[in-house]
């Protein structure tokens, strides 16, 4: 039986990373597309419009999440959707271009992208973040206990997000300093 305070913090967990990743994809549908594009997994002319459909996909899943109602379908959706991604990912990865923006960090928020100074390049640790995101969203799928949620429950609710939130920035700007430093020996070797 999942404890509801658990369930609380994954729903906000949620809301947080889909609101903040649609709303991205939308204030930078340029940016977007570029990436999408470089994917060459959808035809040319499709880009576009997925980009904005992907976007708008991501806040509504997001918004879906904040309400609290239809957890189940909201949580095989996003599962659904991530690992959309980690399947395109991977095959990036076998066609051996792991040095395209994987589209999900936010390097391109500050316009350092152009750079190509502190983009997130595809990796399997993309994959299995995915992989450990997908095992999260799913977790809200167990039946959940009946206990009523105090004002200590939220606010360790809200703490616990905050330190995902860390967790997760934190784990990415990882894979942006590999990259960083893979690149950095290559053009010393």
């Amino acid at each position: 039986m999942l404890d509801p305070a658990i369930s609380l913090i994954i729903k906000l967990g949620f809301t947080l990373l889909l609101v903040g990743a649609g709303g991205h994809k939308l204030t930078n549908r340029i940016q977007f597309r570029a990436i999408l594009q470089a994917y060459q997994i959808l035809p040319v002319a499709l880009v576009p419009l997925a980009g904005l459909m992907l976007g708008m996909f991501e806040l509504v899943l997001g918004f879906v999440w904040a309400a609290g109602w239809q957890a189940t379908p909201a949580a095989w959706a996003t599962a659904l959707l991530l690992a959309a991604y980690a399947l395109a990912i991977s095959i990036n990865l076998m066609r051996g271009r792991s040095y395209i923006d994987c589209g999900c960090g936010f390097a391109s928020a500050i316009g350092r992208e152009s750079e190509r100074e502190g983009i997130q390049q595809l990796s399997i640790s993309l994959v299995l973040r995915n992989a450990v995101l997908i095992a999260g969203a799913l977790v809200v799928t167990l039946p959940s206990t009946d206990r009523l949620l105090g004002i200590m429950d939220y606010l360790f609710a809200v703490l616990a997000c905050l330190v995902l939130i860390l967790f997760y920035g934190a784990f990415n700007q990882l894979l942006i300093n590999d990259n960083a430093i893979r690149s950095w020996r290559r053009a010393d070797g």
